[in-house]
Parts: C-alpha cells; structure tokens; sequence
C-alpha cells in the first residue's frame, strides 16, 4: 500500500473525527466498546480515528459499530477504488 494514500486517508479521516463519534454515539457506542470489538486498546481505536495509523481490524470494527464507509476513508478500499478507474 502507498503512503501517499495512507496519508491522505489519514488527513481525511482526522476531518471526520466528529462525525465518527456522533455516529457511535447515535449507535450506543464509544471508543471503548469498539477497542472491544477489535480486541485493541481503546488509545488505538483513537489513533485510527485521529488519522495517525489505519488499521484494517479497527476500521472493520467501526464499520460494524455503525459508523458509515463514507467518514472512514479506508486506504485499502480508496486504493482498490483506484486500481479500478473510481475515483478515491
């Protein structure tokens, strides 16, 4: 993977932090419930969701917490979008 996209995928995320949150909360959720799930530490959920490091258990695991594909910027799905001609 590139760490360009890595990087991208980061910084874009770190803008929707609020709105990962707001989606847990609306799902009873919280950082904890989802270092849980991931069987991580909850300071690694933050890290994920600040955009400093993408992890693709963490980003499954806020999938199924109910947080929406669109505010996780995944780099392993933007850079198979890529691959694919869509744009990222």
């Amino acid at each position: 993977m590139r760490c360009d996209v890595r990087r991208r995928c980061g910084a874009a995320r770190v803008r929707m932090r609020y709105r990962i949150r707001e989606a847990l909360d609306r799902n009873g959720m919280d950082l904890r419930k989802v270092a849980e799930m991931a069987g991580v530490s909850p300071a690694a959920v933050q890290k994920v969701v600040a955009g400093v490091t993408n992890s693709p258990r963490i980003l499954q695991a806020l999938r199924e917490a109910g947080v929406p594909e669109q505010y996780l910027y995944d780099p392993a799905r933007a850079e198979a979008n890529a691959t694919e001609g869509k744009v990222a």
